[in-house]
């Protein structure tokens, strides 16, 4: 999905979506679903930039997915792991308004 640039990053933020979705309605979303979309698109310096050169808007979603998936309590992580989602929450939403 990625080679697909723009549009690979919205799938890849609609699927995250979706699936705490299916944790919402179904509760059948074990932990390390999110454990492994974190560790795969947030955990990864290489993909962060990456993902936020392609589509800052669907990164950002991203990030608020997987927080929101915490406050809702479908996903358990650490607080550091929490601490670093609000910093690239900030980080991304500093490049979408243009703040330096």
């Amino acid at each position: 999905m990625l080679s697909s640039g723009y549009e690979g990053a919205r799938e890849i933020s609609k699927r995250l979506r979706n699936t705490m979705g299916w944790s919402a309605t179904s509760g059948q979303v074990d932990n390390w679903v999110y454990e492994d979309a974190n560790t795969t698109f947030m955990a990864d310096p290489e993909m962060q930039k990456r993902l936020l050169e392609m589509n800052p808007n669907s990164f950002r979603a991203m990030v608020t997915t997987l927080l929101e998936a915490n406050g809702r309590g479908y996903w358990e992580t650490t607080e550091e792991n929490l601490d670093r989602l609000r910093e690239l929450y900030q980080e991304v939403e500093d490049r979408i308004e243009g703040v330096e």
